[in-house]
């Protein structure tokens, strides 16, 4: 080798091993933080957006009642429980909403106060609420940009517009204006809480649900432009959502489930037809029916739930989603997939998963220690019921009251709270319809208001095991479950056993 060469070589020697000593290093700060990872896994095998199986790490997001995703997926907010001490309930504290958003992308939570019910707007910059004051609030930026009076609580963003009811008026908010938008008939005027009325995924269409003390129900479908209602001719139906996008709506019975377009055609099936009675809507709008298992004595597990495809009853597309409970919802993207699981008999922590996944990859969960972890504090708890919903307690055993009512989402995961069989399913005067388990040692509870049962008279249930869906049927202030417990017929305290 010629003296040149050599030295060149040397040179290009001396370069390599200073670039490999100068790498940057994470600091020690920064090796502790871990963020959610939208990146797609590698994977020898194709990604499946309905595979959710990638549980992502997340700062301790306790007690989550409701979660609402900005259309973009990169944020999310929530109602959560505080308990506050209180002088006028029995056990001498209470249960309040606070609101949280946790940012998906930075990690970073932010506190905003109380509140429940958040709805984002199109563009990510308005984030609406509700306080206890019975106000509709606007939040931008740190700063409140506007208060709302409505007569209902349910609200729905299209784009920055914001549509709301006020008595016989729709109404929008725009840029801190609100206008009228149309009039309905007097005679169907939506009256929060006897009534309830729900706006489409893009605002054009809505229902009013007006329940009857007999049992019997009116439905009726309008034209957010004209409000003009037609009456829904489902005489069965006991539950009415509307899909995620655009105007498409599941009408539920105790034995059919239905979805109509907004021509009004309908596709229709036996719910027994299908592997379990629990459904939920993918990011673009496809319905999910299936089995959703219990949380406890197997604690989390995976679940896999059929697409709903009339059309293609052969070829049924699989989703893969962990037994999570409370609002289970896809982001708008359908990158990710939310609920909460259990870390108590009455807590519960917010669990983020990320779709997307190849067979074969994900977290083991029956491997996983922390699951391990929640179910030995479950089974080791000298109480045995666990808290039936996702909800904060808005009213205790006291007084005249011969329950706990828990407040929740309407259309939420009711489930039982103990081992039992079912022994009642109906309807009752002023506890609307109900779903009763019957446990060992002469203990019976019971779960009133509910929108849709799950299970039927002579079903063995599990600790856990979803039973109904949380409604406004039968005498209420609100979507919540009355939580009912009764001794050899004698009521006791839920939350003393």
């Amino acid at each position: 080798m010629s003296r040149g060469k050599g030295l060149a070589y040397f040179f290009m020697l001396a370069l390599a091993l200073s670039g490999c000593a100068q790498a940057p290093r994470a600091s020690d700060t920064d090796s502790d933080i871990t963020l959610p990872d939208d990146r797609p896994l590698r994977a020898t095998a194709p990604v499946d957006m309905l595979r959710c199986t990638d549980r992502t790490t997340i700062p301790a997001l306790d007690n989550v009642t409701s979660v609402a995703w900005s259309a973009d997926s990169s944020a999310v907010a929530m109602s959560r429980i505080n308990v506050i001490p209180s002088h006028t309930t029995i056990t001498g504290y209470e249960e309040q909403l606070q609101l949280t958003v946790y940012y998906v992308r930075s990690g970073r939570v932010q506190e905003i106060g109380q509140g429940s019910r958040p709805q984002w707007s199109g563009s990510g910059a308005y984030l609406s609420y509700w306080r206890d004051d019975g106000l509709l609030y606007i939040y931008l930026d740190g700063t409140i940009a506007g208060t709302i009076e409505a007569s209902s609580p349910e609200v729905r963003w299209s784009g920055d517009d914001l549509y709301f009811w006020y008595d016989d008026e729709i109404r929008v908010w725009r840029d801190g204006v609100g206008e009228t938008v149309a009039h309905v008939d007097s005679d169907l005027i939506p009256r929060y809480p006897r009534d309830d009325a729900y706006f489409s995924a893009d605002a054009k269409r809505f229902t009013v649900t007006r329940y009857h003390l007999d049992g019997t129900t009116e439905r009726y479908i309008g034209v957010t432009a004209t409000g003009v209602m037609t009456r829904l001719e489902a005489e069965d139906a006991t539950f009415t959502e509307w899909s995620p996008r655009g105007e498409t709506l599941l009408v539920r019975s105790n034995d059919k489930l239905a979805v109509m377009d907004p021509s009004g055609t309908e596709e229709s099936a036996p719910l027994s037809s299908f592997p379990g009675p629990v459904h939920e809507w993918t990011a673009d709008g496809r319905l999910l029916v299936g089995a959703v298992s219990a949380t406890v004595p197997g604690g989390n597990v995976f679940d896999r739930i059929p697409v709903w495809d009339p059309t293609d009853e052969q070829d049924r597309a699989i989703a893969t989603l962990p037994n999570l409970f409370g609002t289970r919802s896809f982001s708008p993207d359908g990158r990710w997939f939310t609920g909460v699981s259990r870390t108590g008999l009455y807590e519960t922590q917010l669990e983020l998963y990320r779709c997307g996944v190849a067979s074969g990859q994900g977290v083991d969960l029956r491997a996983d220690p922390a699951s391990r972890s929640r179910l030995a504090r479950i089974e080791g708890a000298s109480r045995r019921f666990v808290r039936p919903v996702a909800g904060a307690v808005s009213q205790f055993l006291q007084g005249s009251h011969t329950g706990i009512d828990l407040a929740a989402p309407f259309g939420s995961i009711i489930v039982a709270a103990d081992d039992g069989v079912v022994d009642a399913a109906g309807w009752v005067q002023v506890g609307g319809r109900r779903v009763c388990v019957q446990h060992a040692e002469g203990i019976e509870s019971c779960y009133y208001h509910t929108s849709a049962a799950l299970v039927a008279i002579g079903d063995r249930v599990a600790r856990g095991q979803p039973i109904a869906l949380v409604g406004m049927t039968g005498a209420t202030t609100g979507p919540h479950v009355h939580w009912e417990v009764k001794e050899n017929g004698r009521i006791i305290d839920p939350l003393s056993h």
